[in-house]
């Protein structure tokens, strides 16, 4: 079986999901190493997202819509973190939820 170039990437960025993740709840003073891996772990979710999404063949467009609706757990953590002025710990989990539900759309979808 030949690995593709997209899955090598996706799985590059699980890995560094599973790193951000570990170091989000890992430092306990810094407040700001939280704010810089809560945005991170954002980040890795939407590109996770956005790589699951569009490497789904046009004419898949339930599948596509179900994948683009993973973000909304990412929008709820951002939501939930502006409005306490900081990440705390259900903004980290669906920041983590959405990554985790890009991985699963991506492995599972083809």
């Amino acid at each position: 079986m030949a690995i593709g170039a997209l899955f090598i990437l996706e799985v590059v960025i699980v890995f560094s999901f599973v790193i951000t993740s570990f170091f989000m709840f890992f430092p306990k003073k810094e407040e700001t190493l939280h704010k810089v891996f809560f945005a991170l772990s954002v980040m890795l979710g939407v590109l996770i997202t956005i790589i699951s999404a569009t490497s789904l063949p046009s004419n898949y467009t339930a599948q596509i819509a179900v994948t683009w609706m993973g973000l909304i757990p990412a929008a709820i953590g951002v939501i939930i973190s502006v409005a306490k002025g900081r990440p705390t710990a259900a903004a980290k989990i669906l920041s983590m939820l959405t990554s985790i539900l890009g991985a699963v759309f991506y492995l599972f979808l083809l």
